[in-house]
């Protein structure tokens, strides 16, 4: 059944200009089906454009970035339990956005991504914490060592994802 909020007539998608992220919030508010399946690379374009349509830009692109930094967070196991919750809440079909996800990557590998999606793509400056980041926004977190009274700081994953990234850039380009 084909629901559209009234608030939202009509949206023009074009994929390519959407993240990987956007790509897998558009398709799991879609008609997309809950098993894998191999389908045509239109009827995943039609599912990402009926999703976009279904939750409106502003609220996709809400939900890709507090996806992704559910994501960044889930990465390094450092997932608080009340983003679990709210992840929970947005996505409550575990299987279903593992299979939006992958139906996302197909149709970036398909479809391709305009500069501008690339350019947000995967990127942490776009991605958001919903319900408190561990680092509470000071881009640290301050971890327990094996030893009573011993601790340590990392950075955070959301919040310094830029440092860790040219960091590991640095560490392969040496190696």
């Amino acid at each position: 059944m084909a629901h559209t909020p009234a608030d939202v007539t009509t949206v023009a998608v074009e994929v390519a200009d959407l993240t990987h992220s956007e790509r897998t919030a558009a398709l799991y508010a879609s008609d997309m089906p809950n098993q894998k399946r191999n389908h045509t690379t239109a009827q995943v374009r039609a599912w990402i454009a009926q999703g976009v349509q279904r939750l409106g830009v502003d609220e996709m692109r809400l939900r890709a970035a507090r996806l992704l930094g559910w994501q960044l967070l889930n990465a390094s196991n450092l997932v608080p339990t009340r983003v679990q919750a709210r992840h929970e809440q947005r996505f409550p079909k575990a299987r279903r956005l593992l299979l939006a996800n992958q139906a996302a990557s197909g149709s970036i590998a398909l479809d391709g991504m305009t500069d501008a999606a690339r350019q947000r793509n995967g990127v942490a400056a776009v991605a958001q914490v919903d319900g408190g980041c561990p680092c509470r926004g000071t881009g640290g977190i301050t971890l327990g060592g094996a030893e009573p009274g011993e601790s340590y700081e990392r950075l955070c994953p959301v919040h310094r994802a830029a440092e860790i990234l040219a960091h590991h850039r640095a560490r392969r380009a040496g190696a």
